[in-house]
């Protein structure tokens, strides 16, 4: 798994299936709206969805990416 993706997903989840590839992650979440087990979101998150956190770690993934690609060519 990329630094990017770890770093998403620890951002939004305090638990998941460690074994698994982020998208694999990303999929369980598409697969029900609020829970999944092994997958256990942030408190502060509870309330929404688990598609609707799927999205916030998809673009917390980008933007560590973009933020770090931007610092490396600085």
């Amino acid at each position: 798994m990329k630094t990017s993706e770890k770093f998403a997903l620890n951002e939004w989840l305090s638990d998941y299936p460690e074994d698994l590839e982020y998208y694999d992650i990303l999929e369980m979440m598409s697969q029900d709206d609020w829970s999944v087990d092994g997958i256990t979101v942030w408190e502060v998150v509870e309330n929404f969805t688990l598609d609707q956190v799927s999205d916030f770690i998809e673009n917390t993934r980008m933007h560590f990416e973009r933020v770090t690609e931007e610092m490396t060519h600085a």
